[in-house]
């Protein structure tokens, strides 16, 4: 089964949500995940590995680095898996 992109949002959003207990209605793809829920770099790294774990992925520390957004988190993991 392929996954689309709305279908990917909700779950890495849903994953976010849960791994920096957030409200959902708060995260939207352009919301940045530093500046706009003010993400430590623990919870960065928190979420980065869960994203491996769920999507069976690895994201270099180089490319984790570049994912500000989470419209961004999407995009990378949409290229992963396609």
């Amino acid at each position: 089964m392929t996954i689309t992109k709305d279908e990917l949002f909700i779950k890495i959003k849903n994953n976010l949500v849960e791994t920096m207990t957030l409200e959902a209605d708060n995260v939207t793809l352009a919301t940045n995940i530093v500046s706009d829920l003010g993400a430590d770099s623990i919870s960065l790294m928190e979420f980065t590995l869960a994203l491996e774990d769920e999507f069976g992925i690895e994201i270099s520390d180089e490319d984790a680095e570049t994912i500000l957004t989470l419209g961004q988190a999407v995009d990378y993991v949409f290229g992963k898996l396609h």
